[in-house]
């Protein structure tokens, strides 16, 4: 069984260091207009027949990526 030494925890106090990525119109786009390259790692997920996907190195910078899926909120971590 693993503990967490709460002793070593950092909590900030006043929110996230790094601000969740919150999925817009604006940033929105279909994969296939993107051009990413071959070798680009995704995150994908999918709810109710929509479907998102979210670059790897964007999920590493941000760690939280929160947003609407099919009229439901949704919570992605890393």
């Amino acid at each position: 069984m693993t503990t967490v030494d709460r002793s070593r925890m950092n909590v900030q106090e006043k929110g996230f260091r790094f601000k969740p990525m919150r999925p817009t119109d604006r940033n929105e786009q279909k994969l296939a207009d993107v051009g990413l390259s071959g070798n680009v790692e995704l995150i994908a997920f999918e709810r109710g027949g929509e479907r998102r996907v979210l670059k790897l190195t964007d999920m590493i910078y941000h760690h939280v990526c929160q947003g609407e899926l099919a009229g439901e909120p949704y919570l992605i971590t890393f």
